[in-house]
């Protein structure tokens, strides 16, 4: 206890960045399909309204209405970190909770969405009929929900009673298919087949030995000693809960109910917040295997966005302990990611407390005191004012701070008392937009880019603005006649390496590679293992490139214009070749499709630049800001990208708007129930 007392903030804060990255259970960045989720009579999804110009993202009244909401809590956004929190709020701690949310539908980058399309009758083939299909926007791999040890998303819906909700389906492994032919899935003497299956020693005996460039006891060798290497970043992160996380200067206060787990992270120092750098290229520990180097970049990139030396080394460290432990299995949700979204929002709105996620309610500021010391409610699109009796939470990128707080005090405040400014600074960008000219393809930057600085760039404002902003998505969902498909001779996802796990060896490192543009194409096939997600005979398939595609061969495009069809047709071809792979005569059976391109992104879920999400080395450290009462959570906030990362910055962001012995006290309740 005395080497605890004598730590500085700094040390402080960096315990809490350490227990929440190892909290992390995570496999983002594939993405399947869900169950709609408050589903609307538009039947409007995210990436076909953009073909249908009376559809809406928010329908303000006609006319103005200064009518006042009061709530406990206010919370700007539904993605599932305001979920989470307001499910806490509201359920553990008895709060009124408000969400508000500009999309029609919750869930942000995790939404369900459904389309009707028109098909052969059943009864009389000249006749079409109706059908409903289901698409879900992202993502597919989760792990740590269906069994112990529990990851965050899974620990808030015990928490909050709506587990039951969910049906998680277990699969132990994906398929991967590198080099697909270019013409109707034909295979090619470069086309490489192979199953990664999780669980001990089957990736050491399969992939790793049969590819690797060097004898397969080296492969070996080198791939135990380097998970020996990052075990202490994994060792007793499973001990410390989600909810006994909380942002602020209090943060260390309910850890101490964890000591032993907590000592142990510490120990570690700068390794549990730093890098994956040190695991890569030394001095910790050096990857000489060039097959693994590129295996741990594509599961890196998967996860954050970016290659392995950039990406979390906690993140990376429980991901090499997950996948290859005894029991290790992928979790899929019954109908899809929507059933999880939709028990987050039964937790949210249970009890007699009154709480409600308002949808096509758009946010245009965060309000304050005039002195702007705290924040007191939120002023929405068509006039409308909702008073936070005790707080606010901010769900919305952290991009999108600079504009929602208007009041000049508050500006100042979070501009670290340096005067009063409206200046918006540019993000630093993940992609070289100038590397297309010396290639065919665009680069990711291997290292940190570079940028001017200025005096302010230590605020929180300055942080927010010029955040590393990763690369966009692009998306092909698909509905197919399933007739004389046999579903059980596939898998429920593959990913295509378009040109192999090391890209085309023609090109120079670095503007190829497992992280390049266009290169690692997920394809979610989850009617393999749930076939209530479309109409019998039918089946939903949604191909995409995770934070490989560059947002600026899209910029200043118009997306009603001849160009803007012909490019997404152009730039989707590879998503197409991926489906082919696994069902070659797709394009035949297609019977509704839809291609969502970064502006799609970038419109509807209010993602500047359509971004997958902050770089590892730009996350916030905590949801904390200078004025108490305003906290921030989502992707942009430690520990960052991730369904499970999201889901914990939103039970920090919660509990720190609650007293810490109330926080302490709920913690009593949910062991002695079993819960945590």
């Amino acid at each position: 206890m005395s080497i605890l007392m004598g730590l500085d903030a700094c040390q402080r804060r960096s315990l809490q960045l350490t227990t929440a990255f190892l909290l992390l259970l995570t496999a983002e960045a594939f993405s399947p399909p869900s169950t709609p989720t408050r589903l609307t009579s538009l039947s409007a999804s995210i990436f076909n309204s953009e073909d249908d110009s009376t559809n809406e993202l928010y329908q303000p009244p006609a006319e103005k209405t200064f009518v006042e909401e009061e709530v406990d809590i206010a919370i700007v956004g539904a993605g599932i970190g305001g979920l989470c929190a307001g499910a806490i709020l509201n359920t553990l701690h008895g709060k009124k909770v408000g969400i508000y949310e500009s999309h029609y539908l919750p869930g942000g980058c995790a939404h369900a969405f459904q389309r009707v399309a028109k098909v052969p009758s059943q009864k009389d083939k000249k006749k079409k009929e109706k059908v409903v299909f289901t698409y879900d926007s992202g993502p597919t791999i989760v792990l740590g929900c269906s069994a112990p040890p529990y990851n965050p998303l899974r620990q808030v819906l015990n928490a909050v009673g709506t587990d039951h909700l969910v049906n998680w389906i277990r699969y132990d492994g994906w398929g991967m298919i590198e080099n697909p032919g270019k013409t109707g899935g034909v295979d090619t003497e470069e086309t490489k087949r192979w199953r990664l299956e999780l669980g001990p020693d089957v990736f050491e005996s399969g992939p790793l030995s049969t590819f690797s460039n060097c004898p397969p006891e080296e492969a070996i060798e080198e791939f135990h000693e380097l998970q020996k290497a990052t075990q202490p970043l994994v060792s007793g992160a499973v001990e410390i809960p989600a909810l006994a996380m909380r942002s602020g200067n209090l943060a260390l206060v309910p850890l101490l109910r964890y000591f032993p787990a907590l000592w142990g992270l510490i120990q570690q120092g700068e390794l549990t917040t730093g890098t994956f750098g040190p695991f890569m290229d030394g001095p910790n520990f050096t990857v000489k295997n060039s097959w693994l180097r590129d295996w741990l970049d594509a599961l890196a990139f998967s996860l954050s966005g970016l290659p392995a030396k950039r990406t979390a080394a906690a993140a990376m460290a429980y991901v090499l302990y997950d996948m290859h432990r005894p029991g290790a299995a992928l979790d899929y949700p019954k109908g899809g990611l929507g059933s999880v979204i939709n028990a987050l929002v039964q937790g949210v709105e249970q009890g007699g407390q009154n709480s409600k996620l308002h949808l096509r309610q758009h946010v245009e500021e965060i309000l304050t005191t005039e002195d702007g010391t705290r924040a007191v409610g939120l002023q929405l699109r068509g006039g409308k004012k909702v008073i936070a009796k005790e707080g606010v939470i901010c769900n919305a990128p952290v991009w999108l701070l600079n504009g929602l707080v208007k009041n000049d005090a508050a500006r100042s405040i979070l501009n670290s008392l340096l005067p009063t400014t409206n200046k918006r600074r540019n993000a630093r960008q993940t992609w070289d937009p100038t590397s297309s000219s010396t290639s065919s393809y665009s680069s990711i930057r291997y290292d940190r880019p570079d940028f001017e600085t200025e005096d302010d760039d230590a605020s929180l404002l300055a942080k927010c603005d010029t955040s590393e902003q990763t690369g966009s998505f692009l998306h092909l969902h698909i509905a197919l006649d399933a007739t004389g498909l046999d579903l059980d001779s596939l898998e429920a996802h593959y990913t295509v390496m378009d040109r192999g796990l090391s890209g085309d060896q023609q090109l120079n490192r670095d503007n190829d590679g497992p992280c390049s543009e266009s290169n690692m194409i997920a394809v979610s096939n989850p009617c393999v293992i749930d076939r209530s997600l479309a109409p019998e005979g039918y089946i939903v398939v949604h191909a995409y490139g995770a934070g490989n595609e560059p947002y600026h061969v899209w910029e200043g495009m118009d997306r009603k214009s001849t160009e803007y069809q012909s490019l997404k047709e152009e730039r989707s071809q590879v998503l197409w070749r991926a489906v082919e792979a696994v069902i070659p005569d797709a394009r035949s059976r297609v019977v509704h499709d839809i291609v969502g391109s970064p502006l799609t992104h970038e419109r509807f879920l209010r993602r500047p630049r359509g971004t997958y999400g902050s770089a590892t080395e730009d996350y916030l450290p905590d949801g904390a800001t200078p004025i108490p009462n305003l906290v921030l959570c989502g992707d942009g906030i430690f520990p960052g990208i991730g369904v499970p990362s999201v889901a914990l910055s939103g039970a920090s962001a919660a509990n720190a708007l609650v007293n810490v012995w109330d926080q302490w006290k709920t913690l009593d309740e949910l062991k002695a129930k079993e819960l945590i």
